[in-house]
């Protein structure tokens, strides 16, 4: 074999090899989770450098193979059509590069360029050769054409029904960041979020969705969702992931920050519920009572004790068909029933009905009192009522975000908000003026069904959250601070 032959088989292999890689890499790029990728360059901006290096370090060793293969010699059908695939692939990274990368770095620009010189400058080298050129009067390359951009379409289609494309391509799409209040903070403790960095390239900020890391997220709209407050009652480091939307319904890449939590668990108890069917829970300073609405009676035990301690049973009026919350005012109990959607108030010492008043909403789900009024949440509409305890007058009634509250159940009052639990989407502390959501929280142990809840007052900002989930059939006590001010009661003029 002669040097000349050898050269040429050299550059023919050379040409094929490119060839064949270039069209991998096109499907791979029709298949490859660009959005995990970007995740990733987000968590780790190094990896944004080596790809720009490498990226750029293919395509230079692309045209320059290429160059020599079509200037060195003539070339085959198969050949002539390479370039194509070159062209292709320096348009797709020039797409990406600009839409993806570069509003995360700004160095992008110089892969950018290298992918828009390898798709010119293949386009040029074309018509370089003369059978090149004779190719490209054919019909065989026309119809190649032709079949290559058919086979794409139905290649695409197929891809967009299997739902391997997530969304189009955005254009110039908002920028998520936040800042938070600290890194590291202490179990229980709240910690703020505040993401009015974020913005957006055209429009404005419409929402923003949070990803807490420990199976709570929270979406609200602009303004308020901008800042938002989470607590955590376990120990550990959790990823906290922000993506915003514009009101052209672009939606940012994520931004993400660690957070370590230290100290002992919140969780401080675990116990067995006395019932199958709790519907309410209220603490008085010194006993819990759990109503049971199925079988239409109250149980009650002596401070908040492990798993195993005894509790005493209490049966309800006859007029109550379907308790479905209990709540302690400091003097009485007061209890809302689902079937007669009434409201009564109950003698401490007998149950004896003192009062009673129709109550306004659908159907009642728990009730929380804050030293001067009654609160009563509505399981299906989603609305909170404010009650004044005299003759059951709604003083405030407030509708609550059915996105972030489709199914609310539980209710207790910390002595400065109130703590809202939802069968779907965890628990949640609102402001009572207008039910804005001011911090976040996941249920214990992944429980999806927080039935009750009720609040235990504590020393220095810090209070039990007592929390009664329906599925795992047990009580939790979540030492939490109920922050707002230094210390929080019971409410105004109220104590056990």
């Amino acid at each position: 074999m002669t040097s000349a032959q050898h050269a040429l088989d050299l550059g023919r292999l050379r040409l094929h090899g490119l060839a064949l890689l270039a069209g991998l890499a096109l499907l791979g790029g029709l298949l490859f989770p660009w959005m995990n990728f970007v995740q990733l360059v987000l968590k780790h901006k190094i990896l944004t450098g080596v790809f720009f290096v490498l990226a750029l370090l293919a395509l230079e060793l692309s045209g320059y193979f290429l160059m020599r293969a079509v200037r060195e010699r003539a070339v085959t059908l198969t050949e002539a059509l390479a370039p194509l695939f070159y062209s292709a692939a320096g348009v797709l990274s020039a797409i990406f590069g600009y839409f993806y990368i570069l509003p995360i770095n700004p160095v992008a620009t110089v892969y950018l360029l290298g992918a828009a010189a390898l798709a010119v400058g293949t386009l040029f080298l074309w018509p370089q050769s003369p059978q090149i050129r004779a190719l490209l009067n054919g019909r065989v390359f026309r119809y190649s054409v032709v079949s290559a951009i058919a086979c794409t379409m139905i290649a695409g289609a197929w891809l967009f029904s299997l739902g391997w494309a997530q969304r189009p391509i955005s254009i110039n799409p908002p920028i998520a960041e936040f800042v938070v209040s600290s890194q590291m903070i202490k179990v229980g403790e709240p910690i703020d979020f505040d993401a009015s960095a974020s913005r957006a390239r055209q429009g404005k900020i419409a929402s923003y969705d949070w990803d807490f890391g420990d199976g709570i997220w929270h979406e609200a709209p602009a303004p308020h969702g901008a800042t938002v407050t989470h607590v955590y009652y376990e120990p550990g480091q959790y990823e906290v992931m922000l993506r915003v939307t514009d009101d052209r319904g672009e939606v940012s890449n994520a931004y993400s920050l660690f957070i370590t939590v230290q100290g002992e668990s919140g969780l401080e108890s675990v116990m067995v519920l006395p019932g199958n069917n709790i519907s309410g829970m209220t603490w008085d300073g010194a006993r819990l009572w759990i109503v049971d609405s199925k079988n239409r009676v109250l149980y009650s035990q002596l401070g908040l004790s492990e798993s195993g301690a005894s509790w005493s049973q209490h049966n309800l009026p006859k007029e109550i068909q379907w308790p479905a919350g209990i709540e302690w005012d400091g003097k009485d109990f007061w209890l809302a029933d689902g079937a007669t959607m009434t409201i009564y108030q109950l003698s401490s010492e007998n149950f004896e009905i003192l009062s009673k008043w129709e109550y306004p909403g659908t159907i009642p789900a728990d009730l929380a009192w804050d030293g001067r009024l009654l609160w009563a949440i509505d399981e299906i509409d989603s609305v909170l009522y404010a009650l004044d305890p005299t003759d059951g007058r709604t003083v405030k009634e407030i509708k609550l975000d059915l996105e972030i509250f489709p199914r609310p159940v539980g209710l207790a009052w910390d002595g400065i908000a109130l703590w809202v639990s939802d069968m779907h989407y965890g628990i949640r502390r609102i402001s009572p003026e207008n039910g804005r959501v001011l911090g976040t929280m996941a249920a214990p142990e992944g429980g999806s069904y927080p039935i009750a809840l009720a609040w235990d007052s504590g020393s220095q900002g810090y209070g039990r959250l007592l929390v009664a989930d329906h599925d795992t059939k047990k009580l939790y006590q979540l030492r939490l601070k109920a922050w707002g001010k230094e210390k929080p009661g019971l409410g105004e003029g109220v104590s056990p």
